[in-house]
């Protein structure tokens, strides 16, 4: 069978599955999300009426708004620095002088597989996107900022809210998307983002993408990336890698102080 035949092709397959990431381009997660940060001037107007959310025990309970700007520290440019990319924004807004390039460039590369595999099945080649795990990102982050920097997998949406309430944004682990093959099972595609602001009156999540641009989804959009999905279409084997790499639902990163 083809399966067995190219079982060693399969199982590098399945262990590329760390983080993917998209690049910068007209069909990058970026691109397709196409979540603009129009939403409250809609609102404001009257002209919009905010989306509902079907599990309200996940919404906090305060009606209060809270919106960060942080600053721009430089675009992505590759297709797998997402995490570098936001965590050096977290930092430039809690003071310390540093960029994009400057972030990534400590990041361990040694941690990424190649962004290329050849698929057995179809004899092409398929862009894997690599990128960086949590516990390395927060590690990254510990060079500024020490014991400060946190990571919290299987977070509670009330805990998150909370947060960025309170002043502290907070870098998601969103799913953008995935390929599907054959014996394999879906590839989920992750994706850093930077968590802003709340609107819990509107039920909006705001956040800075890695194109230095401001999007929102609704509660319930943001919940269903970032619970990521892996026990619906996503292996055994792939979910045990991703696990393994510490890569679980409803995981952050942020730095506790203000």
């Amino acid at each position: 069978m083809i399966f067995f035949k190219n079982s060693m092709l399969m199982l590098t397959l399945v262990a590329i599955a760390p983080i993917v990431e998209l690049p910068i381009s007209a069909t990058t997660a970026i691109a397709t999300l196409d979540r603009l940060h129009k939403e409250p001037d809609l609102w404001q107007r009257g002209e919009a009426v905010p989306p509902k959310v079907d599990n309200v025990d996940l919404i906090a309970k305060s009606s209060q708004a809270k919106f960060m700007q942080l600053p721009d520290t430089g675009a992505q440019n590759d297709s797998w620095s997402c995490g570098p990319n936001s965590a050096a924004r977290l930092l430039r807004y809690y003071g310390h002088q540093v960029d994009y390039p400057m972030v990534r460039a400590v990041t361990d590369k040694k941690l990424f597989l190649p962004q290329r595999l050849r698929n057995p099945l179809t004899n092409k080649w398929i862009e894997v996107r690599t990128g960086t795990p949590p516990k390395t990102l927060q590690q990254v982050m510990q060079r500024w900022e020490g014991d400060r920097v946190k990571q919290s997998p299987r977070t509670n949406f009330n805990k998150l809210i909370n947060l960025v309430q309170s002043g502290k944004p907070a870098i998601a682990l969103v799913r953008v998307g995935g390929l599907s093959l054959p014996y394999v099972g879906s590839i989920p595609y992750l994706h850093w983002i930077a968590v802003t602001g709340v609107d819990t009156q509107r039920q909006r999540i705001y956040y800075t993408d890695t194109n230095s641009q401001t999007y929102s989804m609704s509660y319930q959009d943001f919940q269903a990336e970032w619970n990521l999905g892996l026990d619906k279409d996503v292996s055994v084997a792939i979910a045990n890698v991703l696990k393994n790499n510490g890569v679980e639902p409803r995981t952050i990163v942020w730095i506790d102080r203000t």
